[in-house]
C-alpha cells in the first residue's frame, strides 16, 4: 500500500466533522455548481460526440448516390445507386467490433494512465482513423477507418460514464452523466443538419466530403482541452496520490475544506475496503456469484436499448424514411434527433427530480405501446395517413427513448458496480451492448431491405415483444438509485434487498456525529454504531418495520 495512503487511512482528519455545511444561500441547498464545475462536466461529456457524430452520419451518407457510386456503382438488384443488404451490414456492424475491443482496452488503460489521460489516448488514436475515412479509396479502407475509430469511441465511451460520476456530487451524478448523452444527440443532430445541407448545396464528392471533414475535425478540438481537466479523485486515491486527489476535489467542489476533506476520507476508506477485499481484481471477477446480478443489471440496459425499436428511428432512418415514401428523409432524420434533445434535455432534470426506476419503467410501457402500434400500422402503409403515422410515432419515440432509456443506459453501470470493479462492468456494458449492436446492424437489413425480407416497418413488432420483455425484467431488476452513495449501493446489494424496495430503505446514523468521527477511519467499518439502514414508508414518514432494520458494516 502507497504510504501516502497508510499515513491518511491511520489517523483522523483534523478539524471538526460537525461544521457547517456550504450553501446556496438562495436556495438553501449544498452549493454543488461552480464554473470549474461546469467546465469540467461538458468537457468529460463531450466524450461521447465521436461516437455520436460518426454512427449518425452513416445513415444520410448511406443514402447519398454519391457515395454509394464511389464505394460500390450500381445495385443491380434496385437498378440505381443504394446499398445492398450486404454492403448495409459491413458497413454499419463490422465498425462495432472494434468499440467491443477498445471497451475491453479501457480498463487497463485506466489503470495505468488515469481516466483523463485515457481520454487523451482515445482521442490521439481517432485523429488516423477519421483521416482514413475522409480520404478512403474504396469500401474497405473506408470500413477500416470505421473499426479503428470504433477503437477509440468505445474507449472514450467507457471513461466518460465514469469519470463525470467520479468528479460530480452524488446529488448531480445522474444529471452530469446523462449530460453525456444530451452532447452525443446534439452531435447525431449537427451530422444530420450537415449532411441534409451539403445534399442540398453541392452536386459533386463535397456532399459526403465535407461531413466528413467535419468528423475529422472533432478529435482535435476534443483534445485541446482534456490535458487541463483535474484527474479522478478516485483513481488518484487508488494510486496513493492523496494530495492529487485533494487538488482534484477543490476544483470541482465548491465547498468548505472540512467538507473536502471528509469527503477524501471517505474516497480513502472504500480504497482501503477495496484492498482488503481483493489484492488482485480480474475481469471475471464481474461474473462471480457474488456480483453476477449486479453486472447483469449495471451491464444490460446498453445492450438491451438495442433491441427496443431504436435502431429504426435512428441508423437505419434515412434509409427506413426513403423506404415509406415520406417527403426529405434528411429533414425527417434531422426531426428525429431534435426530439431526442428534447428528451436528452429533460431527462437531465428528471433523474434527479422523479429518479432513474421511477422514469424508467412508465417510458419503457410507452415504448412497448409505441413499436406495436407502428408495426401494426405498417400493414396498411400503401395509405399516406398510415405512413404518416408510423412517421410520427417514430418522432415520439426517440423522445421517450432517450428520456427513460437511453439516459439509464450507461449511468447504471456507472453507478451500481462496487467500486473495485466499476472499470471493468462499465467495459463489459460497452463491448456487450456493441455486440448486440453488432447483430442488430448485420440482421436488419436482411429483415427490412427490399432486396431481402422487405419487412419494413413491421420489424416494429419485432421490438416490441422485446420491449415488453425488458419492461417485466426491469420491474424486478432495475434499483432506484437517485441520491444513493456507492456505499450505500453496496449495502443494499450486500442485505439483498429486492430492486423494487430500495425506495423504502433509507441510512442513517446510530450515534452523534462527535463519537462516529471520533473513531479512527481504519476503523470505521468495525465501530458497530456507525451506520443503520431502516425500513420507511415514505408515504407516512414513518418506520413500519423495525425488524428489518439492520446494522450495516462495510463490505464489496
Amino acid at each position: 500500500m502507497p504510504s501516502s495512503l497508510k499515513t491518511t487511512l491511520d489517523s483522523p482528519v483534523r478539524g471538526s466533522f460537525v461544521a457547517e455545511t456550504s450553501m446556496d444561500s438562495k436556495q438553501g441547498k449544498p452549493r454543488v455548481w461552480s464554473m470549474s464545475v461546469f467546465v469540467t462536466v461538458v468537457t468529460i461529456a463531450l466524450s461521447g460526440a465521436t461516437y455520436g457524430l460518426e454512427n449518425s452520419l452513416m445513415s444520410p451518407l448511406a443514402a447519398m448516390p454519391d457515395f454509394v457510386k464511389k464505394h460500390q456503382g450500381i445495385n443491380h438488384e434496385t437498378r440505381n445507386y443504394t446499398f445492398t443488404a450486404s454492403h448495409q451490414s459491413m458497413i454499419f456492424s463490422i465498425p462495432l467490433i472494434g468499440t467491443i475491443f477498445g471497451a475491453l482496452v479501457s480498463p487497463y488503460l485506466q489503470n495505468r494512465l488515469g481516466r483523463k489521460w485515457s481520454l487523451c489516448a482515445a482521442y490521439m488514436f481517432s485523429i488516423p482513423s477519421t483521416q482514413l475515412q475522409l480520404w478512403a479509396p474504396n469500401l474497405a479502407a473506408f470500413i477500416l477507418g470505421r473499426v479503428m475509430n470504433g477503437l477509440a469511441y468505445g474507449c472514450a465511451l467507457s471513461i466518460g460514464p465514469l469519470y463525470l460520476a467520479d468528479v460530480v456530487p452524488t446529488s448531480i451524478r445522474g444529471g452530469a452523466v446523462a449530460s453525456s448523452n444530451l452532447l452525443t444527440i446534439l452531435a447525431n443532430l449537427m451530422a444530420a443538419i450537415c449532411c441534409w445541407a451539403t445534399d442540398k448545396h453541392y452536386s459533386d464528392s463535397r456532399k459526403y466530403m465535407v461531413p466528413l471533414g467535419v468528423q475529422a475535425g472533432l478529435p482535435f478540438l476534443l483534445l485541446l482541452p482534456t490535458p487541463f481537466l483535474p484527474e479522478s479523485p478516485v483513481w488518484c486515491v487508488q494510486k496513493g496520490r492523496i494530495g492529487e486527489a485533494r487538488m482534484a476535489l477543490k476544483r470541482v467542489r465548491p465547498v468548505t475544506d472540512i467538507e473536502i476533506e471528509e469527503e477524501l476520507q471517505e474516497i480513502v476508506r472504500t480504497e482501503q475496503e477495496r484492498r482488503n477485499m481483493a489484492k488482485d481484481t480480474k475481469f471475471t471477477d464481474i461474473f462471480s456469484r457474488k456480483h453476477l446480478l449486479r453486472t447483469m443489471v449495471a451491464g444490460s440496459f446498453f445492450a438491451l436499448n438495442q433491441v427496443s425499436g431504436i435502431i429504426l428511428s435512428t441508423t437505419y432512418a434515412t434509409v427506413f424514411l426513403t423506404q415509406l415514401g415520406l417527403g426529405d428523409p434528411f429533414v425527417l432524420t434531422v426531426y428525429a434527433y431534435l426530439c431526442q434533445v428534447a428528451g436528452a434535455t429533460l431527462a437531465i432534470v428528471a433523474l434527479e427530480k422523479v429518479g432513474r426506476r421511477a422514469l424508467a419503467l412508465p417510458g419503457f410501457v410507452v415504448l412497448t405501446v409505441i413499436d406495436m402500434a407502428a408495426g401494426g400500422l405498417a400493414f396498411y402503409t400503401g395509405s399516406p395517413n398510415a405512413a404518416k403515422a408510423i412517421s410520427a410515432l417514430a418522432m415520439v419515440f426517440n423522445f421517450f427513448w432517450t428520456l427513460c432509456f437511453y439516459s439509464i443506459s450507461l449511468l447504471m453501470p456507472s453507478e451500481l458496480p462496487t467500486q473495485r470493479l466499476r472499470n471493468y462492468t462499465m467495459s463489459y456494458a460497452i463491448g456487450c451492448g456493441q455486440a448486440t449492436a453488432v447483430v442488430t446492424t448485420l440482421a436488419l437489413p436482411q429483415i427490412t431491405a427490399s432486396d431481402a425480407g422487405n419487412l419494413a416497418a413491421k420489424a416494429y413488432l419485432i421490438f416490441g415483444g422485446c420491449m415488453f420483455v425488458i419492461t417485466i425484467l426491469a420491474f424486478f431488476l432495475l434499483p432506484e438509485t437517485k441520491g444513493r452513495t456507492f456505499f450505500e449501493i453496496d449495502q443494499l446489494y450486500a442485505n439483498r434487498i429486492p430492486a423494487w424496495r430500495w425506495s423504502k430503505y433509507e441510512f442513517c446514523r446510530a450515534t452523534a456525529v462527535e463519537e462516529i468521527h471520533a473513531v479512527p477511519v481504519a476503523h470505521l467499518e468495525h465501530h458497530t454504531h456507525a451506520v443503520e439502514m431502516t425500513s420507511v414508508d415514505k408515504k407516512n414518514s414513518c418506520q413500519i418495520n423495525v425488524s428489518e432494520s439492520a446494522l450495516i458494516k462495510r463490505q464489496n
